[in-house]
C-alpha cells in the first residue's frame, strides 16, 4: 500500500509485475556501464524519495532548457536543496535518464547546465516498459522557455553540426518522457508527456515532493 505522502498520480502507475521488469533493465552510464534501473531508485541509500526525469533525445534544446531551469540556483529541486528535505518526504535526489548513446551525456549536461546525474537508454527498452509515449506532436510554448519552435529547431541543428557523427547517436526524435517519483523504492507519481514539450513545471514538482502550499 502506498503511504499516501504524495497526491495522486495523473497517469497510471504501472503494476508490481511491469515495474519488477522494468527495475531489472539497464541503463547506462556516460562510460557506458550498464546498471540495473531499479538500483538507481532502490531504498537504502541517503534518498527517500527519488525523482526521475526522462528527457527526449539529447538535442531536444527545449528539454535542456527544462533541465537548465531544474538545475539553477533559485529552483528548489537542486542536489542540496533536495538532500536536505525533511522526512517524510526526504532526503530525495533527482537523475535524468536520456535515449541516446551515452558518449552525448557530458555533452548534454554541458548544453544544459545540468546539475544531476545522468544515465540513458539507447533501446528504449525501459521507455516501453513503462509506457512513455512517442510523438512529435507539439502543445504551447512551456514557461521554462523563452525561445519559439523555430528557434528550438535552429538551435539543435547548430549542435548537432558541432558534433559532428555524433548528430546521429542523440536519441530517436519521437521518443518522449516524462517525471516518476519513487519513495523507499516504491513507484508513487507518474506523468508522462503527451507530445514534445508536456512537462511539470518546476514549480508543480515542488508542490509534490516538498509539499509546498504555493
Amino acid at each position: 500500500m502506498s503511504n499516501q505522502v504524495f497526491p495522486r498520480s495523473p497517469h497510471p502507475i504501472p503494476d508490481e509485475k511491469t515495474l519488477s521488469e522494468a527495475y531489472a533493465l539497464p541503463v547506462l552510464s556516460d562510460q557506458g556501464n550498464p546498471i540495473p534501473f531499479g538500483d538507481l531508485i532502490a531504498p537504502g541509500g541517503d534518498a527517500v524519495t527519488v525523482i526521475v526525469i526522462f528527457i527526449r533525445h539529447f538535442f531536444c534544446t527545449c528539454d535542456q532548457d527544462y533541465i537548465r531551469s531544474l538545475s539553477s540556483d533559485d529552483s528548489t529541486l537542486t542536489p542540496s536543496s533536495l538532500s536536505t528535505l525533511p522526512p517524510p518526504r526526504g532526503p530525495a535526489k533527482l537523475l535524468v535518464i536520456g535515449c541516446g548513446d551515452p558518449s552525448r551525456i557530458n555533452a548534454y549536461k554541458a548544453e544544459s547546465s545540468c546539475a544531476f546525474p545522468v544515465f540513458t537508454d539507447p533501446t528504449c527498452c525501459l521507455h516501453d516498459k513503462l509506457q512513455l509515449k512517442r510523438s512529435l506532436s507539439r502543445g504551447s510554448d512551456p514557461s521554462y522557455t523563452q525561445n519559439s519552435l523555430w528557434g528550438h529547431i535552429g538551435r539543435s541543428l547548430r549542435q548537432m553540426a558541432r558534433s559532428g557523427l555524433g548528430a546521429f547517436r542523440g536519441g530517436e526524435y519521437s521518443q518522449n518522457g516524462g517525471e516518476w517519483v519513487f519513495r523507499d523504492g516504491r513507484c508513487e507519481w507518474v506523468h508522462r508527456m503527451e507530445d514534445t514539450v508536456d512537462r511539470v513545471p518546476g514549480s508543480e514538482l515542488r508542490k509534490i515532493i516538498r509539499g509546498d502550499d504555493a
